[in-house]
């Protein structure tokens, strides 16, 4: 059994373990798409070497092989064998093109160190770049994005850094760095837009995924604009990517959501009366907006320690409330005092 890593200009296969038969890397018997993973993915994918099955044949006749294996250690052919080598050895000289490959490969190997060690953007900073505002002074990459304008605005706009995300991870996929742990409709990826220093998280997921369920999202963030950056992360876009990243227990991704990171799942966390307080009401206000959220499990309501709020996030799973906001709250209104009156105690007078 080995781990092989396969890469060529279109598909790049990350952590896959195959035997001597290679079969398909998602088995039929689980799930065409994703595989549940409670493991964490680790970022830092180290280059895998490959371990041999097999001893390797000699393609010499076995005559040819007894002969050169009874030359007389002292005899001039061995002496030619070893100087010869030497000789050759001490020759090679390394080409300008030989240099150059390897000062790039140096070069993307400290370009990714350097994304994997990036601190994501605060959702203040985020949401001051989506709507045209001022740098977030306590964003931890503040000092990069002033590097590129005025030392006051945002140097890009939204529509700028998702374009400048796409094309440098069409350029090299490897600049998406799985994180965290892969859900069941996709997969998390810390992106990061050189040279503004912008680090967000990519939503990656599989082709089939994306049509069935996952596209959807970015229509609901649209729809809850104003709850971005108090109920719901900080959305840019959606991205179609040029290649393929497969990623070993998620599959094939082929398309990410660009997001602001949201925090620590809910479920990790002390189920105090300030978080309940901050939950509902993150929840009341994506319902107001008119959308209603069918997967509020605690892994989806992330606890947010720079805003002290609790963000909502997957919304693949939801229902459009289309009705004016004014009847969806008269709605709301009766049926809480339905719920109170079902709940009151009578007193029967005899």
């Amino acid at each position: 059994m080995g781990i092989y890593i396969y890469r060529d200009s279109e598909i790049i296969l990350a952590g896959y373990f195959c035997s001597e038969e290679v079969g398909d890397p998602i088995s039929p018997a689980t799930s065409p798409e994703f595989l549940e993973s409670s493991s964490p993915v680790e970022s830092p994918r180290a280059p895998a070497r490959r371990v041999p099955t097999r001893s390797q044949g000699s393609c010499a006749p076995s005559d040819l092989r007894d002969r050169t294996g009874s030359l007389d250690s002292s005899g001039s052919e061995s002496d030619y064998a070893v100087s010869g080598r030497k000789r050759g050895f001490s020759q090679v000289e390394v080409s300008p093109s030989q240099r150059l490959s390897r000062q790039n490969e140096r070069d993307n190997q400290r370009d990714i160190s350097q994304r994997q060690h990036a601190q994501f953007c605060t959702q203040r900073c985020l949401l001051g770049l989506q709507n045209g505002g001022t740098l977030d002074n306590s964003c931890p990459n503040v000092h990069i994005h002033r590097q590129s304008g005025d030392g006051v605005q945002h140097p890009i706009n939204a529509a700028k850094l998702v374009l400048c995300l796409k094309q440098q991870i069409d350029e090299n996929i490897d600049r998406c760095i799985p994180f965290g742990t892969c859900g069941s409709y996709g997969a998390p990826f810390k992106l990061t837009c050189s040279p503004y220093g912008y680090t967000v998280v990519g939503k990656g997921t599989t082709s089939g995924l994306w049509q069935q369920h996952v596209s959807r999202e970015a229509e609901i963030y649209q729809i809850l604009l104003k709850a971005q950056g108090s109920a719901v992360p900080v959305f840019f876009g959606k991205m179609d990517l040029a290649k393929i990243y497969f990623l070993h227990g998620a599959g094939q991704i082929r398309h990410m959501l660009v997001m602001g990171w949201a925090g620590e799942s809910t479920a990790k966390l002390e189920q105090t009366a300030e978080l309940r307080r901050e939950i509902k009401r993150s929840k009341k206000k994506i319902r107001a907006l008119g959308v209603r959220h069918l997967d509020l499990r605690p892994d989806n309501i992330l606890w947010n320690a720079e805003l002290g709020r609790a963000l909502i996030i997957d919304f693949h799973r939801c229902e459009l409330d289309c009705r004016p906001a004014t009847d969806r709250s008269s709605s709301l209104k009766r049926r809480r005092r339905k719920v109170q009156m079902s709940g009151a105690k009578r007193v029967r007078v005899i």
